[in-house]
This record gives structure tokens, sequence and C-alpha cells, in this order.
């Protein structure tokens, strides 16, 4: 079984300079876990939900300082703030990992296992033609299973 017969053909997509708070606002609007980043029609990378919320936590330096606000919801909304505003480009996932539609589904899962993400951007011929996520290729399996 080939990736063809389980990727989502509809990508949402999102430009490198775009911000996060546009980048977030995008995830919320269409409930998607991550968006592929194209620049002049060729993916980049790719931006999830997780990457954000990883930029949100305290960074390194704030927990040496031993700062006591850190865990707070006050805290993580002022980072929030300052993050919004920065660009997809600087926390996105690069280089991408991309396979094409005839992939093997076995092959594709064992990607994303081994390079510890979810979702891997499509490419035919150089251009985007749809988006995987380990969900599919779970669902898929567990349907056949059956």
């Amino acid at each position: 079984m080939k990736i063809a017969e389980v990727m989502t053909k509809q990508v949402h997509t999102i430009g490198p300079d775009q911000t996060l708070k546009e980048c977030a606002e995008i995830l919320k609007k269409h409930r998607v876990n991550g968006l592929v980043v194209m620049n002049e029609g060729k993916v980049e990378g790719v931006i999830t939900k997780a990457d954000i919320f990883e930029a949100l936590l305290p960074g390194y330096s704030d927990i040496l300082e031993g700062k006591n606000n850190i865990a707070s919801f006050k805290y993580i909304k002022e980072r929030a703030h300052k993050l919004y505003g920065k660009k997809v480009q600087y926390i996105m996932g690069t280089p991408p990992i991309t396979i094409s539609s005839n992939t093997p589904i076995v092959k594709a899962g064992s990607l994303m296992i081994r390079n510890e993400v979810k979702q891997l951007p499509v490419v035919d011929n150089g251009r985007l033609s749809g988006i995987v996520t380990l969900t599919d290729i779970i669902n898929y399996i567990t349907e056949k299973v059956e």
C-alpha cells in the first residue's frame, strides 16, 4: 500500500515570514496539528502546535535562575505575547522530511518514528501534493486488520 491511499490532499500551509500568532490562528481555525511551511512553491519546513508550545515553555536560563513564576499561566501569557510577533521560520522544523505519494505506508511510518515527527509533507515532482500523519497510517492499518 502506498501513501497516496491515506494522505490528505488538502494541505494547510503558511509562509516562513508569517507570524506565530497567524500560525496559531490557522491551526485553530482548521483544527489541524501542523502546517507545511511554503516559500515560492517549495516546502521549507513544518510547524506544529507542539513546536509553538515548546517555544512557550521556560528556557534553560529561566530554570537555572530559579524563577518561581515559570509554571504560572501569567508567565506563559507573557511569553506568548512576545513570541507571537516572531516569524514562523524561527521555530519551524527544518530541513523538511518529505515523501512521495508512491512511498509504502510502512516506510513512511518508520520515517516518522525514526525522525520523531508525526506528519510528513507529500511532494511529487517538486510540488506539494498532500500530507500524511501518523494517525492516518494507524487508522488505515487498524481498518485493514479488523
